[in-house]
């Protein structure tokens, strides 16, 4: 056996079942030794990005890990911004290089970083280069092994070439092999704190439950507390939300964090979980604590609480157990149902909410270019049960939240790294692991063309999502940065790295095999939208959007 036939061996005792990649010469051990096991799907895409973004969905998708494979320091380097986007938002990809022969290595030769793997350790839980043939093995299940335990998060290996091509001595052993991860548990010593923390929601006037990426598992558990507390329930900062399955219809949900300042007025309690508080996308537009109130912060990863906001509870926990602990421990108090003064505020917050919505809605109907929150919201109407909505509008963002929110029975993802180009790729991935879910993702034009190339895989493969293309003409948010700067609300001026013009969407999705049409109407995407939920193919809709104010 030689060392990409231990590899190989190596992911099917790990039960790894699909490989994306995209490989050179470095790697024609490995993908011999893949042709010839014959039980691992080999999924290949046209850009570095887009493999490590499709591992992305495909670990979301399947509850992970995914592993990938990329070539030399070049295509490391490709799929390294990707890969950052998984390490922010927890995701446990593990992306393996066949570096060059250790010989070129030691000659600082073509295509080479001798220390490849030191490129990566500052947003990797483990970042490794392989010392030996014999280490191979070990080396990828460690890899693997740490990409899950929690918190989760990337890894990276690099092997070299002549290692994958040299002789092992024999097959690993699936038992000597380094366990996977478990969760992070609630210690029996941490019932303490969650008594201290019933007690202070107890007493406390206006809580407000943010939930935050690592919170999306225990819906469930944040919905049963916020109808027994009477919560008012948030989304983190979008700039820090990765996943959100929390219903716009469920217990005390008032949107995302900081939006409508009434929610956060006299707030004395804020229950931070899974989420990082507060974490900025600039100084200017830093979430912050309401004045006076007493943070309580809930995550999986020790490292994130008091990261950027002191509390004065912090609990190292799973959002799950620690959520169904506290509602344990809050109904023992006997407090019933949530106090009613807290209940008539929400559902009068709830209310004005609902109106503004609904004012939004109407005064943007019919407008042509479309007016996003009606996009949004006729989007929403088609979406089937237990939909992914993989969503990278950028500056539109706000708006799906606002008006389209999570589909029954589903979830939204985002990326918080900031690497654009996740969202296409995200959305194969998450459909390769559950053929079964409905998958639609809504891509800025700017942001389709970072990753285009993801659409020959969908094809390929015959993987059936539908793309929505959010055409503002141009990269928005960097022309609003620009009025920003000037301070003013509008320049018409023309300013450079703007503005995208003469790009054939519908033409170019067509030469990868997609289906694809441009439509003029909120109500024609949405009927174009469930058209492609209905097919078994690929399908882009492009809607020519209104440029969306702050």
């Amino acid at each position: 056996m030689n060392g990409a036939e231990a590899f190989v061996a190596t992911l099917r005792a790990l039960r790894v079942t699909t490989f994306f990649g995209l490989p050179g010469s470095t790697e024609a051990p490995l993908l011999e030794a893949l042709r010839a096991d014959g039980s691992i799907r080999y999924v290949l895409a046209l850009h570095e990005g887009v493999v490590a973004a499709m591992a992305d969905g495909y670990a979301r998708a399947s509850g992970g890990p995914a592993v990938l494979g990329l070539h030399t320091t070049v295509g490391a380097m490709n799929g390294m911004s990707q890969l950052f986007n998984s390490a922010k938002d927890g995701v446990p990809v593990v992306m393996t290089v066949g570096h060059k022969d250790t010989g070129v290595l030691a000659e600082d030769g073509f295509c080479t970083i001798p220390d490849l793997a030191s490129l990566f350790r500052p947003f990797t839980k483990r970042a490794r280069q392989t010392l030996a043939p014999q280490a191979i093995a070990a080396d990828l299940a460690r890899s693997v092994q740490a990409a899950v335990s929690s918190p989760p998060g990337p890894t990276f290996l690099a092997v070299p070439e002549d290692f994958m091509a040299a002789e092992v001595a024999a097959a690993p052993d699936p038992a000597s092999l380094p366990g996977l991860g478990r969760p992070l548990r609630l210690g029996a010593g941490l019932h303490e704190t969650i008594d201290e923390v019933a007690t202070l929601l107890a007493n406390s006037s206006r809580p407000v439950l943010i939930l935050g990426t690592a919170a999306a598992p225990a819906t469930a558990q944040a919905a049963e507390l916020a109808r027994a507390a009477g919560l008012a329930v948030v989304a983190a900062d979008l700039t820090d939300l990765a996943s959100l399955s929390y219903p716009a219809d469920g217990p005390g949900y008032l949107g995302v964090y900081g939006d409508e300042a009434s929610v956060l007025e006299g707030c004395d309690l804020v229950l931070a979980v899974g989420c990082r508080v507060f974490y900025p996308f600039s100084d200017r537009l830093r979430p912050r604590l309401p004045q006076g109130a007493t943070l309580v912060h809930i995550h999986p990863d020790p490292a994130q609480i008091g990261m950027c906001s002191a509390p004065a509870v912090g609990i190292a926990a799973d959002p799950k157990e620690s959520l169904q602990a506290l509602l344990d421990s809050y109904s023992k108090l006997g407090v019933e149902g949530g106090s009613a003064s807290r209940l008539e505020r929400i559902a009068g917050l709830r209310a004005v909410r609902e109106e503004k919505l609904a004012k939004e809605l109407a005064a943007s109907r019919g407008r042509s270019p479309v007016d996003m929150a009606e996009l949004a919201n006729a989007i929403a109407g088609v979406l089937p049960l237990g939909t992914i909505l993989v969503e990278e509008a950028v500056r539109g963002s706000r708006q799906v939240f606002r008006h389209c929110g999570v589909p029954r029975g589903g979830e939204i993802w985002r990326s918080s790294g900031g690497a654009l180009g996740w969202g296409l790729p995200a959305a194969v991935g998450a459909k390769l692991a559950r053929p079964d879910r409905p998958v639609v993702v809504l891509v800025g034009d700017g942001t389709l063309h970072f990753s285009l190339q993801a659409l020959w895989s969908a094809v390929t493969n015959h993987v059936p999502i539908v793309v929505v293309v959010l055409d503002n003409g141009g990269y928005l948010a960097v022309k609003r940065a620009i009025e920003n700067m000037l301070r003013l609300p509008i320049d018409p001026r023309v300013h450079p790295g703007t503005e995208i013009h003469g790009v054939d969407h519908v033409g170019v999705a067509r030469a990868y095999g997609a289906d694809a049409e441009v439509v003029a109407s909120a109500e024609e995407a949405a009927g174009s939208v469930k058209a492609g939920l209905a097919s078994d193919r690929v399908r882009l809709v492009v809607v020519p959007v209104a440029q969306i104010r702050p």
